[in-house]
């Protein structure tokens, strides 16, 4: 086949299909319009979960008369002049795609009011041809209804998925668009009925109470940091601990009020719960971060999903550090909660929260909340009743006793504590190990017999590069032939414990780390699992003593280094309301 210039229907199709993927794409790029049009409301409205008609209603600025026909123009916008202000864009729309992408694989009518005018306009188009354009009187604001989304792309209707599917895609692109604005009032409709609406008050936390409830709504913690003299600064909401999820698509991002996908930045925040919690558990959260405009490029992807930050090290420290500070600052220690709580319901002989609409899951994996943890009849509940320092997350503790061999019972100013031995110790190795190390302090025992163990060639490699670090925490290691490891010393904390076990399971955790740099705390982790006290061993009143007294001391006392708690509270209060005292 010879080169061809395509015509012109043919490559609006193709760009279309780069820009509208299914009807999760129409929303986002009407309500990104919606937001760059100054509205206050915004009303959605979808039928069989957007295949058959998709209407998004605002109260915005409006669409001159005379430029309604030319919106659907490609490369028709008014928010951009030059490539000069590329690396300056301030609204969420401008590259004037959306609209002609839209309309030349739908049935569109968009009806338009300036906020100062008297007569509107009419459109009708059909696949991209103009069938209709009158005036009309209607009310201030924009109307696009989009019908019969790819009715003239048979094998792109075909990939789209379930109504319900199509439905939760939606879905998920409001929400976080709801956490990105909460100043503006969002109304979600689905096949008549009313979904979800947000007040448009301003406050994120009144979104989250609308998305999944109050008692969610009360265990988010705030952060609002700016570093000194920067430009940039993060506000918003992460969850408690105790709001964990399965999976990472409970992150919500927006820069300046445009929502994004980063993997890094992301990442960021899982970094800062690392220690609260357990393994393959992640973090919710909603931020907004505010960026100088030329930091941030948002032109790099069709559907300006993803965004690229020119000092992106520096925004990862941002996140990561303010979302840590405030875990530091307000995490609480899990409280025994007795079932006749308000809102609490048996299921099954097992204590549950009431269940409310589900959380933001980002596009593509909607996650379900995860059962509480449990102990016997109790739900284990946070405990947060305001700010604190990270002193005042752990009161002075009066040992009383062990139980079972692998916990102790203490008495502090509002009740028992039940503290986990083996996790309370091992929070207190880990800040202690990381503690010399960062002070250049290992301390090493040699071994009376050197240990040898061959190495895989991944666990060989992972060696490389951590050799250096591994000397700073106390391992004296020596070449023994090929693929083998001679071992002379280890930290002194190990004591008796096997070298080449606790060294086998480092070097896996390097070849399993995500990001670099990463193995580290979990090599610290591993080694203050190993080094501490064990559950079944029988600790004496002065050693109890010892533990809780370095426990009190420690910076993150609530949770050991994997993010288990290292105890649980009963109040005072709890306590009479049990044995019927109040």
């Amino acid at each position: 086949m010879p080169i061809q210039v395509l015509p012109d229907s043919v490559a609006a199709r193709i760009a279309a299909g780069e820009v509208i993927e299914r009807p999760a794409s129409v929303v986002k790029e009407l309500v990104e319009n919606s937001f760059d049009a100054g509205a206050t409301r915004i009303r959605v409205d979808l039928s069989d979960g957007g295949r058959e008609s998709i209407s998004v209603r605002d109260n915005g600025d409006g669409i001159e008369p005379d430029e309604v026909e030319l919106a659907f123009e490609r490369f028709a916008t008014s928010k951009l002049s030059s490539d000069d202000e590329l690396m300056g864009i301030a609204t969420l729309g401008f590259r004037g795609e959306a609209l002609p992408s839209i309309a030349s694989v739908s049935i569109v009518e968009v009806q338009s009011t300036t906020s100062d005018g008297t007569v509107g306009r009419d459109l009708l188009l059909e696949f991209g041809k103009k069938r209709k354009s009158e005036q009309i009187g209607a009310p201030p604001g924009t109307s696009v209804t989009v019908r019969s989304l790819f009715q003239n792309v048979p094998a792109r209707k075909r990939f789209l998925s379930s109504a319900s599917g199509e439905l939760s895609r939606v879905h998920a692109v409001l929400t976080n668009y709801a956490m990105a604005r909460p100043d503006v009032a969002i109304e979600f409709v689905a096949d008549g009925a009313t979904r979800w609406a947000t007040g448009g008050t301003g406050n994120l936390r009144d979104v989250i109470v609308t998305l999944q409830g109050a008692e969610a709504a009360s265990l988010m913690l705030e952060v609002d940091s700016q570093p000194d003299g920067s430009e940039m600064a993060v506000s918003g909401l992460a969850g408690s601990p105790s709001l964990s999820r399965g999976n990472r698509n409970f992150i919500s991002l927006n820069v300046n009020g445009r929502w994004f996908l980063n993997r890094r930045i992301s990442y960021a925040v899982e970094q800062a719960y690392h220690g609260f919690l357990g393994e393959r558990r992640f973090p919710i959260a909603a931020l907004t971060l505010r960026i100088p405009d030329g930091d941030v490029d948002v032109n790099v992807h069709p559907t300006k999903a993803e965004v690229k930050f020119l000092r992106e090290q520096a925004v990862f420290g941002m996140v990561q550090k303010s979302v840590r500070q405030a875990l530091l600052d307000h995490a609480p220690i899990p409280s025994v909660i007795p079932p006749r709580a308000p809102g609490i319901i048996r299921a099954g002989g097992v204590v549950l929260p009431p269940l409310a609409n589900p959380l933001w899951p980002n596009p593509l994996t909607p996650g379900a909340p995860p059962p509480p943890s449990v102990m016997g009849d109790h739900q284990i509940e946070n405990d947060f009743t305001g700010p604190s320092t990270p002193r005042d997350t752990l009161p002075v503790l009066r040992l009383l006793g062990q139980a079972h061999e692998t916990y102790l019972i203490a008495e502090g100013p509002d009740g028992l504590y039940m503290i986990d031995q083996h996790a309370a110790h091992e929070r207190v190795i880990f800040e202690e190990i990381i503690a010399r190390a960062n002070a250049s302090e290992p301390e090493s025992q040699h071994l009376l017999v050197p240990e040898t163990f061959e190495l895989t060639p991944d666990q060989e490699d992972a060696l490389m590069k951590v050799s250096d670090q591994l000397g700073q925490m106390g391992f004296v290691l020596e070449d023994f032939g090929p693929r083998t490891l001679l071992v002379r010393a280890v930290p002194r904390v190990l004591g008796d414990r096997s070298a080449s076990k606790t060294l086998l399971e480092i070097l896996d955790g390097v070849i399993e780390s995500v990001a670099p740099g990463a193995w580290t705390e979990r090599t610290y982790a591993t080694l203050a699992c190993h080094s501490s006290v064990t559950a079944g061993r029988r600790m004496n009143d002065d050693e109890a003593r010892e533990l809780l007294k370095r426990l009190e001391a420690a910076e993150q006392p609530n949770t050991c280094p994997h993010g288990r708690p290292t105890m649980i509270h009963m109040s005072e209060t709890a306590m009479a309301r049990e044995f019927h005292r109040t």
